[in-house]
């Protein structure tokens, strides 16, 4: 029994050295050939077979058991360990598609670092068949439910990321992170960084260096390259426009910038280019350095609603984000490309209703609100919304106008003390809680009297923020939460609801002191109307 046992543990020491030699070769070129994640992973690979072989105390067995130990080492080559250079790299798409979005309320946030999840989501995007990797992925930190789940997994099947337990999603992604990410889809590429702050046996030295060689990044000025410092989301296209070939056409940029495809970046923005080309389908046809856009479908984006003056061209976008194309926007006629032609100076609002504050509900500075209201009406919304019900439920505020009505619609202030009003942006957010959804009203404070003359003319309303009886404006100290604060004392808002270079602007005025039971509209003369506006520039436009 004994000899039987020796036999054996002089069998198992031989294949283990045989075995052993045969495989330290190609364990070096694999190491030397992975990135430092990859090597991590060769060595846990390694372990178990290690484990494998040391001497332990094992039962008596048979000659048919014999037999069976001789043939592990057959089925331990079945699923051999495939060296990462022989992986199949991740193909990426010809086509010039959209692979960034901005968010919700219309902003790019262009200067915000970019997160692991949204880098995924941006080379997800960019991939051929996204979806055909079979690789393990284990992130206990990205649940199924999660907007960047498919991604981040997709990725990491694709060995674009390192399995483990964590993945990190909100996390800020480095440079080097971004840059590693980048260069799995390059295995062939080859440099050494050459930045004083990535040294030869930094993790990411040769990904960085490959990257360089490659013209994907630059380092700083002062020759640092900060691998552990985030990116912007505006940087981030700039290296995946570099590195899919993508430069832009700068006519169509410009129009689409312009128009407000984000609300957050304009045409003079470093990366307004850059950041377009990201942003936009299109079917490149490249000429040098120069890229054409076909196939883009203005109509399909959303831009900024209002006038957008691009190109010594005006556009208009509804409230609904959409460029106005071969039809009329009041007295504008918009053509194909969405340029508008002024068709007549002159314009008022059909059929706007009027609402007083005094007769048989004395709202006596309730103005602010029974205007927005008299517009909403006139737009289609709130048809059947009680005057006293759309008062009584206003956001309300002890002392800051900027976040609800100060005081009550019903009830001046004679201590002078208060400023009973409530400001454009707060307003116009309680207005568009009547407006199924639709954003209706906008703050308009800052407007030029072109913006407002043109507002008017597309067939829109203006809540203006006037005097009462059009007198010069006054101003007292006001205390809005313990600051001091000069405010117009005499405060009135109207309805703007028209525009004539004649007879001035129409208004339709709740304030009906004089004509009580009466409807109080009437044009007032541009001089006086412009005069006050100009020193004031506070309203609410409702398009």
């Amino acid at each position: 029994m004994k000899q039987r046992w020796r036999r054996l543990a002089a069998l198992g020491l031989t294949l283990c050295l045989a075995l052993s030699i045969l495989a330290m070769p190609a364990q070096a070129v694999q190491l030397e050939t992975e990135d430092p994640a990859d090597q991590i992973q060769a060595e846990e690979t390694l372990a178990p077979a290690e484990e494998e072989t040391q001497p332990v105390d094992e039962p008596e067995t048979t000659e048919a058991e014999d037999e069976n130990l001789a043939l592990l080492p057959e089925e331990e080559e079945e699923a051999p360990v495939i060296p990462a250079q022989t992986r199949q790299v991740p193909a990426l798409l010809t086509a010039h598609v959209r692979y960034m979005e901005g968010f919700p309320e219309g902003t790019f946030q262009p200067d915000k670092q970019l997160t692991r999840a949204q880098a995924a989501q941006m080379v997800y995007r960019l991939l051929a068949a996204p979806d055909s990797g079979m690789g393990p992925c284990s992130y206990a930190d990205v649940p199924a439910s999660q907007w960047y789940a498919k991604a981040v997994t997709a990725l990491c099947r694709l060995g674009l990321f390192d399995d483990g337990s964590q993945f990190r999603p909100e996390d800020i992604i480095t440079r080097a992170e971004f840059v590693d990410l980048l260069v799995r889809l390059r295995p062939d590429a080859q440099g050494q960084a050459v930045f004083s702050d990535v040294p030869a046996w930094h993790w990411a030295a040769q990904q960085i260096g490959a990257a360089v060689q490659l013209g994907w990044i630059n380092g700083y000025p002062d020759g640092t390259f900060k691998p552990d410092k985030g990116l912007s989301r505006a940087e981030a296209c700039t290296i995946i426009n570099r590195m899919t070939g993508r430069t832009g056409d700068t006519a169509q940029a410009t129009k689409i910038i312009g128009l407000g495809l984000y609300s957050d970046v304009t045409i003079d923005y470093w990366a307004a280019l850059t950041i377009a080309e990201a942003s936009v389908s299109h079917t490149p046809q490249v000429s040098g350095a120069v890229e054409t856009w076909y196939g883009v479908d203005l109509s399909a984006l959303t831009f900024t609603a209002g006038f957008h003056d691009v190109g010594n061209q005006l556009f208009y976008v509804d409230r609904y984000g959409k460029l106005a194309i071969s039809k009329m926007v009041g007295v504008y006629s918009a053509d194909a490309s969405g340029a508008l032609t002024l068709t007549s100076w002159s314009y008022r609002m059909p059929n706007v209703p009027y609402i007083s504050q005094i007769d048989n509900i004395y709202a006596w500075v309730g103005c602010e609100a029974v205007s927005t209201l008299m517009g909403l009406q006139a737009k289609g919304y709130a048809l059947n919304t009680p005057l006293k019900t759309f008062l009584d439920y206003l956001p309300r505020s002890a002392s800051d106008p900027e976040k609800g009505f100060v005081g009550s619609p019903y009830v001046p202030d004679k201590s002078k003390k208060t400023r009973t009003t409530i400001y454009p942006a707060k307003l116009a957010e309680y207005a568009n809680s009547y407006c199924g959804g639709d954003i209706v009203c906008q703050d308009f404070r800052g407007a030029s009297v072109t913006d407002l003359q043109r507002e008017l003319l597309a067939g829109n309303c203006v809540v203006a923020y006037m005097t009462l009886w059009w007198k010069e404006p006054f101003y007292r100290n006001y205390v809005i939460e313990g600051q001091v604060q000069s405010l117009v004392s005499n405060n009135h808002a109207v309805l703007v609801c028209g525009y004539d270079p004649d007879k001035g602007y129409f208004i339709s005025d709740p304030y009906n002191y004089y004509n009580r039971g009466q409807v109080h509209q009437y044009w007032e003369n541009a001089q006086t109307f412009e005069k006050i506006w100009n020193e004031r520039k506070v309203g609410m436009v409702l398009r």
